[in-house]
């Protein structure tokens, strides 16, 4: 809500002088009228003396104080009448001060009205940035708040990750600790040897040579295996089973090859001929 304007005390005082100048110049109207009126009625006592009716020493005893009063009063007219001038024209000037601090004053009033207008704007602005601060303010602290929950969160994960980093070491560790077990797991359960030309209960047609390779199933139950024959002159392989506490004999083999046994669910068995 706009203040109301404040008075101008220079057109105040202005207005203030104006008034008391023209209340002496009535004033001394008036006492000129009074003068006036009393002049002329002076003048007439004058002239009633003057007149040839009268007794001279009547009419001379009459017409000297009449005339002195007469002179006294135009005398006191004139100086009144000079005094009533000089306050007209002190009038005039305070009149044409008064035009120019009316003036002023409306200048004065329009740079107010534009100085309110302005303040309007900027406390319209303040209270949109105080608003848009409120808003910021709650935003931040939201941000705040999420910010110290995700903390939160980042030291639980933190945490957890911390566990799962040690019991990945300890499982890394028992797996290293089960790779002997694993890989002994993994081996094929045979055992080899070689020997020349001593019979067998499996031969393999076409071969040539004079080395029997002798593999040992020294379990109970029968094993499927795959074999392959791989030389400088032979590739060949077979398919079968070796049974329970059985011997298999891979016949007329040749130094310088080299037999791969191999069976699902284990690491194959190369054994190189000498």
């Amino acid at each position: 809500m706009n203040a109301a304007s404040p008075p101008n005390p220079y057109a105040n005082g202005q207005r203030g002088s104006a008034l008391a100048v023209l209340l002496i110049c009535v004033g001394l109207a008036i006492i000129v009228i009074v003068l006036s009126f009393r002049v002329h009625s002076l003048s007439g006592r004058v002239a009633r003396a003057a007149e040839p009716q009268a007794p001279a020493a009547t009419a001379k005893a009459d017409i000297a104080p009449a005339q002195a009063e007469l002179d006294k009063a135009k005398g006191a007219v004139a100086q009144l009448q000079a005094q009533l001038d000089k306050a007209a024209g002190r009038e005039a000037g305070l009149r044409s001060q008064l035009v120019k601090a009316a003036a002023q004053a409306a200048d004065l009033q329009a740079q107010l009205d534009g100085a309110k207008t302005r303040l309007s704007g900027l406390q319209s602005q303040a209270e949109s940035a105080t608003s848009r601060a409120a808003e910021l303010e709650a935003q931040l602290a939201g941000a705040a708040s999420r910010a110290t929950q995700l903390q939160t969160q980042l030291d639980q994960e933190t945490a957890r990750g911390s566990d799962l980093q040690a019991r990945l070491k300890k499982a890394e560790a028992d797996i290293a600790g089960l790779q002997p077990l694993v890989r002994r797991g993994r081996r094929l359960p045979i055992t080899t040897s070689v020997e020349r030309d001593q019979g067998s209960l499996l031969g393999w047609a076409g071969g040539r040579g004079s080395l029997t390779l002798h593999i040992v199933n020294p379990f109970p139950e029968s094993l499927p295996v795959a074999i392959t024959v791989n030389g400088p002159d032979t590739n060949r392989s077979v398919t079968g089973s070796i049974a329970g506490a059985s011997t298999l004999n891979i016949e007329k083999l040749a130094g310088g090859q080299t037999v791969v046994i191999s069976s699902e669910g284990y690491d194959p068995v190369t054994v190189a001929i000498k």
